[in-house]
């Protein structure tokens, strides 16, 4: 029992990030971020619901095209988006169309004003590459720390997400897998910015984003943004 819950607990790479070499910039005035919706309620659904458990690998489909800067100041964090090759329920494009919504948010990262992002459609250029991953796959790649087929990881400058669990979701999101997917890109790019796993304090708050929220909610709200309000922090 004690080895189990210890396998699940690891299932996040709270390892420091790699330092970040982009300069701080600002966005030329008059330029914003995309206002995205709410949530991604144009999620893409996978055509079909088998969870294919283990692809090939490797990463031949990087999403086309690109974003302009998301955030209005801080140190910008180029990124690409990737589809495990094997993968036939989503394109690269369709996984980079959530992806991009969610990190536009208002209520993401950006809101910090510490960080900015922008998808690139080259990864050579990019300091965070966000791969869609099939579990075993995920297992392989996030070696040592351990997903047990079920959870999603960072490591070094790769945001390995689990195809199953982008698929599925948890039970105890309440099937709202548009922000349950939010929840997951947001949290594991608070590891590659530096962040580590807290814990709700108390029953009925906001969870925080950096909670392990696809094991447990530990008695919390589910909550897929750090700053819910756009504007106070709920790690």
């Amino acid at each position: 029992m004690i080895a189990a819950l210890a396998a699940l607990l690891a299932a996040c790479d709270t390892s420091p990030p790699p330092a970040v070499v982009e300069p701080t910039v600002s966005v030329t005035p008059g330029v914003r971020s995309p206002t995205p919706s709410a949530s991604p309620t144009a999620t893409p659904r996978p055509r079909s619901t088998n969870v294919l458990l283990q692809g090939k690998g490797t990463y031949s489909q990087t999403a086309s095209g690109g974003t302009g800067v998301l955030g209005r100041s801080g140190k910008l964090h180029k990124y690409c988006v990737q589809v495990e090759d094997g993968i036939e329920t989503f394109t690269a494009d369709e996984f980079a169309a959530v992806v991009d919504v969610v990190l536009a948010d208002e209520r993401s990262w950006i809101a910090g004003k510490k960080w900015m992002f922008q998808r690139v459609p080259d990864c050579a250029s990019a300091q965070l590459r966000i791969k869609l991953t099939t579990p075993k796959n995920v297992d392989r790649f996030c070696a040592p720390t351990r997903t047990v087929g079920e959870y999603s990881c960072r490591n070094g400058g790769n945001l390995f997400i689990n195809l199953k669990r982008w698929m599925l979701g948890v039970a105890h999101y309440n099937g709202d897998l548009d922000n349950y997917r939010t929840m997951v890109i947001n949290h594991e790019t608070g590891h590659y910015l530096g962040f580590g796993h807290v814990n709700c304090t108390r029953t009925g708050d906001l969870a925080p984003v950096m909670q392990q929220q696809s094991i447990s909610l530990r008695g919390c709200q589910a909550n897929p943004h750090p700053y819910p309000d756009g504007v106070n922090y709920v790690g």
